[in-house]
């Protein structure tokens, strides 16, 4: 497939966007079953760039990948509820889908802030 295109699986996935040598690369959109969803770049295959993430469980990433991975800089969105606590955001750099590098930790019920460096989702040091 060449262009622009849908391609679904019954009971699993669909993507709607742009193909090249019948796989998603450029802008597409891209769902599963489970209500994982993805909107943004692709390249042969792959979710790599600027793209927003909604996972089944609530977090919500806005920011960048590379090779199917958060990498880069992103807003990770964590929801209030039983899963999470008090809700959380981090803004910062990610690596391998980890937090990784410069990044700050805001907890949404009362606004505090872990502010410093990230290493394999563990706060290390502040800033």
């Amino acid at each position: 497939m060449q262009g622009i295109g849908v391609y679904s699986i019954q009971n699993t996935y669909h993507y709607e966007g742009s193909f090249n040598n019948n796989k998603p690369h450029g802008y597409g959109l891209f769902s599963s079953e489970n209500g994982q969803s993805y909107e943004g770049n692709f390249i042969k295959g792959s979710i790599e760039g600027k793209g927003v993430m909604i996972y089944p469980d609530g977090r919500q990433y806005k920011g960048y990948f590379k090779n199917n991975n958060k990498s880069g800089y992103g807003v990770m969105t964590y929801p209030e509820g039983e899963i999470y606590g008090e809700g959380s955001r981090y803004e910062g750099y990610w690596k391998g889908n980890k937090r990784n590098g410069k990044g700050v930790m805001i907890y949404l019920d009362d606004g505090r802030r872990l502010e410093g460096i990230f290493k394999e989702n563990i706060y290390i040091k502040g800033s």
